[in-house]
């Protein structure tokens, strides 16, 4: 009924299975028949676009327009001209992503799960609050500055996820995740404590003086 309903892990499930691009067409600002329903697909989806490409995935697959019923020549021409810059992109997993398909893939299952998950959902809705009335200390957020602390939030799910991810595999010390991830060390030790405190982690075993860590059997986790 609205593209404000359209649901950030769909479009990340569309990429999993394969779409070479996606293009989101909601109702002009000021148009929309649930007032802000457009508005709320339009910071969506520049939320998951940012994950995806984070991903690896060229930003370019995922657009929004605004237009109206009344105008089919607009749409066609939108459409048109959508379908020729993906032709010119290339396959998903071609030259203009950041990674071969398969590894993409994975990487997109990984941002899937992000976009899935409560924490991005949550600040993505409270973005517009943050930006009008502030938190509940009273502070006010500028565009600018709720952007960049989505950012770094959107960093931080995508390593813990690909963390959790690496360690579904298999068992692994944080030194070996680290270099299977390239990712530092450090880095890696606050993830892993981290999801230990959240209960998705154990210790399975102890290897001379380093832990080795698995992931809960998902009925534990949930």
């Amino acid at each position: 009924m609205c593209t404000g309903r359209v649901d950030p892990a769909l479009v990340a499930d569309a990429f999993v299975n394969g779409a070479d691009g996606l293009l989101v067409i909601g109702c002009h600002f000021g148009d929309c028949h649930y007032v802000s329903g457009n508005h709320m697909a339009k910071q969506k989806l520049d939320m998951t676009g940012q994950v995806l490409a984070y991903a690896g995935l060229n930003r370019k697959r995922l657009q929004f327009s605004n237009l109206s019923s009344a105008e089919g020549a607009k749409f066609a021409q939108y459409t048109a001209e959508f379908v020729e810059q993906i032709q010119e992109i290339g396959p998903l997993g071609s030259s203009g992503d950041g990674f071969a398909k398969p590894e993409l893939t994975e990487k997109l299952k990984i941002a899937h799960r992000c976009l899935a998950g409560p924490k991005l959902r949550w600040v993505i809705g409270k973005k517009p609050v943050f930006i009008r009335e502030g938190n509940k200390y009273g502070e006010v957020y500028t565009e600018h500055e709720i952007n960049r602390t989505i950012s770094g939030i959107i960093m931080d799910e995508m390593a813990t996820h690909t963390i959790l991810a690496a360690l579904e595999k298999r068992p692994a010390a944080v030194i070996d995740i680290a270099k299977e991830l390239e990712i530092p060390a450090p880095d890696i030790l606050k993830y892993v404590l981290a999801l230990k405190r959240r209960g998705l982690v154990e210790i399975d075993q102890v290897a001379g003086q380093s832990p080795i860590y698995k992931c809960k059997a998902e009925e534990v986790r949930c």
